[in-house]
């Protein structure tokens, strides 16, 4: 199976800014992530009634 190289463009600013926008929803995703992770661990160890 033959993999495809990305080849890189001349930077146009519509491309900079849908990337500064992935980058920053990326960003934004993880932080809500992060702060579920102590709700889901709190209701794991109730439900298993180790609290």
């Amino acid at each position: 199976m033959e993999t495809k190289k990305i080849v890189k463009h001349a930077k146009c600013v519509h491309c900079e800014k849908r990337k500064k926008e992935e980058d920053s929803q990326d960003e934004v995703n993880l932080a809500v992530l992060l702060a579920l992770v102590p709700l889901m661990v709190l209701t794991l160890f109730s439900q298993l009634n180790l609290l």
